[in-house]
């Protein structure tokens, strides 16, 4: 009892039993007189008891405010504030972990013409967060306050210690672990030091992991399965509806008779030219990369358009075949090639109120979606085969005998433009019957140059006649093309938008694609080929001017064209496509996509017209199966890496249901006094004698021993004075009582 003796308050000396002949005192005869009081214990422990001086003996200091343990009620508002911040700890920090991880998205219930704005949404989602740090820490605090109290309190527990002590302000002041290295090697090892650090940690993290998984960003949402609408006015390229449609000052009273047809026919001039030198700009910058393309049409550059200036248009090679096998078939050169085009109705159904899909615009111009429809895809079959002087003989007018004389400017009108009787090599491969007549030009067109037959009966398409370059040894002299369209099921159409404009695309022959129309319409027929685009061709190749040919004019367009045409060795009768240049069924195709698109507009999504008129005056409703993926603002992390905060989350909703369970289980509204807040444990440090390794120590760190010291709360029931007494203390106390 050396280490206490000098604290100890002498009173009056007890008179010993007569085993014991000398006075109590710390000098060194105190060994031989504890050896004497074991002999008659019982009888001394009286007298031992009165010359003991305990802690509580002294005089209370005036005026101090002594903390005490007695129980709050259960009710009090210390306990209910206390329970209401934990249950909105747990229920709050819960919520948010639960949608950071199902990442909900909000679609049109944040943005522009949503319920929140998204600056408001993510302002809300800060606030919360912020609210729930704040609530969480209070509990925590209160939480290891009402721990250590009651370990401090209980008889035969472990104590705690100032390092335990100053476990509160690792929570209120994360930064104070930086300047408590000694605090932090002496408790950070424990059970409750290493929980206290991880509270810290993530009571420090929680507004920012919030941010990062909680806070609403703008992310592409899932992809949504919906049956969409759109308006239908005409039946498939109705030359007549585009002519109508067709926007221009000039009125029917400066032109009465062809000012729309004029219209019309410089709209698919100006976008023919257009797409077709976007195509041939792609190829030249292909090539001067060092990129050659394939001989395999499906590897080659798709087909592109441009649509109403601000849509790109992407089309697609479909029912492709080995043009060197098709060549040696036919013992000829033969370009048969197919496109598919996107159905451009869907351009004006993305944007129909009625299917409620959100705009760029919606989402402050940042907002984008992908929707796919199943539909059908106009498609044109551009089939080129070469032939000799000879081989046409029997198509050419003015090769005929006894033919009237040849005029241009009436050949459309009055001359014989198609033949029900000749024969010719190519009747076979053009499938030329008497009940599929075959054309009638008037003359072999001259080298560059081509004439059209738009006026064959009984047959879907037009024809081209063109004369390959005198130069060339490896092209057929001559080549004759034919022209046709229909409605395609082998592609689905699928239209991207973004605040920089759209993509409108084909998707075809994909045995994965859900949305393939033919897939959902197994009798949708690829061999019919429908007759209203015979016409829209035609002012398409008259305005193109394709048939300039018959007065000799040498376009450009033509020369161009017939520059294309794919070699063929005669030596072993094949032919292929060269991949350093475009074919010309390849170019025609290109520069026919304006019709494709055209044709196309305000058009039905079905395959066919079961309107009695060919053009409504007011339009008709038609629905399609589509899907849609929309960007919207949803919860969820935006990077990889942001993972790691889901730990910071569920650790926070973890720890609240751990401190809500104590408060209701444990401290069941039985609240102690909190001898870990700085005025309590003042309080109860100036009613307490010094004692312990602390005693006269010098201002300063305290070095690692001393921040071990075991402390308990010492009470005397008489008074209800409490103080601090050392683990030290007490087992000097408690093995004097027990020996």
């Amino acid at each position: 009892m050396a280490e206490s003796s000098d604290n100890l308050r002498l009173l009056p000396a007890a008179k010993p039993p007569e085993t014991c002949s000398i006075e109590i005192s710390s000098d060194d005869k105190s060994d031989v007189c504890l050896r004497d009081l074991a002999a008659n214990r019982d009888s001394f422990r009286s007298s031992l008891a009165s010359t003991l001086p305990k802690a509580a003996d002294h005089d209370d200091p005036p005026d101090v405010p002594m903390p005490t343990t007695k129980p709050k009620r259960r009710c009090s508002l210390v306990f209910v504030t206390l329970i209401v911040l934990a249950v909105y700890t747990t229920l709050l920090s819960g919520l948010f972990f639960v949608v950071a991880c199902v990442k909900p998205f909000y679609g049109r219930l944040i943005g522009s013409n949503g319920g929140l704005n998204a600056s408001t949404a993510s302002l809300l989602s800060a606030l919360l967060a912020k609210t729930i740090e704040l609530s969480y820490v209070t509990v925590c605090v209160a939480f290891l306050g009402q721990l250590l109290s009651r370990r401090a309190l209980a008889h035969g527990s472990e104590g705690v210690s100032i390092a335990d002590m100053t476990l509160r302000t690792w929570i209120t002041q994360p930064g104070s672990l930086l300047m408590q290295w000694e605090t932090l090697r002496s408790v950070g090892w424990t059970t409750l030091g290493a929980l206290t650090l991880i509270v810290a940690l993530v009571a420090m993290l929680y507004t920012t992991a919030a941010e990062a998984l909680v806070s609403p960003s703008l992310v592409m949402g899932p992809v949504e399965h919906r049956v969409l609408q759109g308006n239908v006015s005409t039946q498939y390229s109705n030359t007549y509806y585009l002519e109508d449609e067709c926007q221009t000052p000039i009125t029917s009273a400066i032109d009465p008779t062809d000012w729309n047809a004029t219209c019309l026919a410089m709209e698919m001039a100006g976008r023919a030219y257009h797409d077709f030198y976007q195509y041939l700009q792609g190829w030249a910058e292909l090539l001067d990369d060092g990129n050659a393309t394939s001989s395999v049409l499906a590897y080659r550059p798709q087909p592109n358009a441009l649509l109403y200036d601000n849509t790109t248009v992407q089309g697609r090679w479909i029912e492709t075949t080995n043009m060197t096998q098709v060549s040696q078939q036919y013992g000829r050169m033969v370009n048969n090639v197919t496109a598919a085009y996107p159905h451009s109705g869907i351009f004006s159904a993305a944007r129909d109120p009625a299917n409620h899909i959100q705009q760029p615009s919606d989402l402050s111009g940042e907002g984008k979606y992908i929707l796919s429809a199943s539909v059908p895809s106009p498609a044109v079959n551009i089939l080129c085969a070469g032939a000799s002087h000879d081989e046409l003989l029997p198509l050419i007018y003015t090769e005929w005998p006894n033919h009237d004389p040849f005029n241009a400017s009436t050949w459309y009108t009055s001359a014989p433009t198609y033949s029900t009787t000749n024969t010719t090599a190519l009747d076979t491969l053009f499938s030329f019957s008497p009940t599929v007549p075959a054309p009638v030009f008037p003359i072999y067109p001259q080298p560059y140059n081509t004439i059209i037959n738009p006026k064959v009966p009984n047959t879907t398409a037009i024809y081209l006649l063109g004369a390959a370059p005198p130069t060339t040894t490896h092209q057929p002299p001559y080549i004759l093309c034919s022209i046709r369209g229909k409605l395609s099921g082998l592609c689905s159409t699928r239209y991207q938008v973004d605040s920089s404009g759209g993509a409108l695309t084909s998707h075809c022959e994909d045995p994965s694609d859900p949305l393939q129309y033919r897939r959902l319409h197994p009798t949708t027929s690829e061999s019919t080929y429908n007759m209203n685009y015979k016409s829209v061709a035609w002012e398409w190749a008259d305005s193109a001017t394709l048939g300039s040919g018959i007065m000799g004019d040498d376009a450009s367009i033509e020369r161009l064209l017939m520059e294309m045409i794919p070699p063929f060795d005669p030596t072993t009768n094949t032919s292929t496509l060269d991949p350093t240049l475009p074919s010309l069924s390849e170019a025609l195709v290109v520069l026919a996509g304006t019709t494709l698109l055209l044709g196309s507009q305000d058009s039905p999504f079905v395959p066919y017209w079961n309107y009695t008129p060919s053009s409504l005056a007011t339009p008709a409703v038609q629905y399609f199966n589509a899907t849609i993926q929309s960007a919207g603002y949803a919860s969820g992390r935006t990077s990889d890496w942001q993972q790691v905060f889901y730990v910071i989350l569920a650790v926070v909703f973890l720890t609240s249901v751990l401190c809500l369970g104590f408060m209701v289980l444990q401290v069941r509204g039985q609240l102690v006094t909190d001898f870990t807040e700085p005025p309590n444990l003042f309080a109860l440090a100036v009613n307490s004698p010094g004692g312990g390794v602390w005693t006269g120590e010098r201002e300063g760190r305290a070095p690692g021993p001393k921040l071990r010291e075991r402390w308990y709360v010492g009470v005397r029931e008489e008074s209800g004075h409490y103080f601090i007494r050392t683990r030290r203390e007490m087992e000097v106390e408690d093995g004097f009582g027990a020996g």
